[in-house]
């Protein structure tokens, strides 16, 4: 009987041992970052900082720690490098503008990039949702490796395709913007992307989103209303177009969905009510749109070059590269 007592004793503390094991297992997986943003490189000012709870901004200086929450604004032609740890930072080119937020004692970061050019390195241990980047397009999730960012400084609620471009050169990313998702962005994946939105004097609200490929292949998926979704190939030239309207007072955008292979044919053509039954969603028209197309030319798409662009255009120059 002792005995019997005894070995669940020892078993007990074994096992006991194992879960904490595990979860310092678990703990240990998880990307720690600096208590604080550090500045480095920064060369005859041209920084200012607005830190948290302050109403005014003082000048940057080079090799100090700034706490999460300040707004950093680098003016234009200054670069400067903004530490996260040793692994992880971000190159800035201004115009730019900035802010660092952290939470999960120090495990999550989450960079809101009003505008600016900005070069990413991001610990490739980091798990997903570690290291987070927002952008009036969308936000940036699961960044790992190297990549580069360009947002235009935004007026009148218009982004043109020169103003929002994003490439991977290293690691993995997944975008996630309105009504469309990608996921899996590897190694010289790059698009650009345009955005308007207008309300009437009535309140009513419209919102347009063109996304075009520019390097690799992007896959790209889509909510078509009713839980259903399709996954549409972003190679070099082929475009999708996201035209929405929202009446006042109303939280569910009706969406129109129109993908195009890089030749200019028509793939997808589609409606929805977001938030609304499969009474609200047409599924994919583009039969009933395009009823006398031949059908041998819907994969006239597949003849796009999708060979390796990475010397297109996106707007993303090399800025900075030699410090990724």
């Amino acid at each position: 009987m002792v005995r019997n007592t005894m070995l669940a004793t020892v078993l007990g503390v074994m096992l006991g041992a194992t879960v904490v094991y595990a979860q310092d297992v678990v703990e240990e997986q998880m990307v720690r970052f600096e208590p604080a943003v550090q500045v480095i490189g920064l060369e005859n000012g041209g920084l200012t900082v607005l830190k948290p709870g302050e109403k005014s901004a003082t000048p940057g200086v080079s090799y100090k720690a700034y706490p999460y929450g300040s707004v950093f604004e680098v003016a234009a032609g200054v670069k400067c490098r903004l530490r996260f740890s040793d692994l992880t930072y971000a190159v800035v080119r201004g115009p730019a503008k900035l802010t660092p937020v952290v939470s999960d004692m120090f495990r999550k970061v989450v960079l809101d990039v009003a505008y600016g050019d900005v070069n990413f390195s991001v610990d490739k241990r980091a798990q997903a949702g570690q290291f987070t980047v927002v952008t009036p397009m969308g936000s940036f999730t699961s960044l790992q490796g190297t990549s580069r960012l360009h947002v235009g400084k935004i007026t009148s609620e218009v982004v043109g395709e020169d103003d929002f471009s994003f490439r991977t050169l290293s690691g993995t990313a997944v975008f996630g913007g309105l009504h469309y998702k990608m996921a899996g962005m590897t190694q010289a994946n790059a698009f650009v992307s345009g955005d308007e939105i207008k309300e009437t004097a009535t309140g009513k609200v419209f919102r347009d989103t063109c996304i075009e490929g520019v390097s690799g292949e992007v896959a790209t998926e889509i909510p078509m209303g009713a839980d259903k979704k399709i996954d549409f190939s972003l190679t070099p030239g082929a475009v999708v177009k996201i035209t929405r309207a929202k009446q006042p007072g109303s939280n569910n955008w009706v969406v129109s969905v129109l993908t195009l292979f890089a030749n200019g044919a028509a793939q997808n053509y589609f409606c929805y009510v977001e938030g609304r039954s499969a009474e609200y969603a047409t599924g994919d028209l583009l039969s009933e749109v395009l009823p006398e197309e031949d059908e041998d030319g819907e994969g006239e798409g597949e003849e796009a070059d999708d060979s390796d662009s990475s010397d297109a255009s996106d707007g993303l120059d090399d800025f900075g590269d030699e410090e990724l």
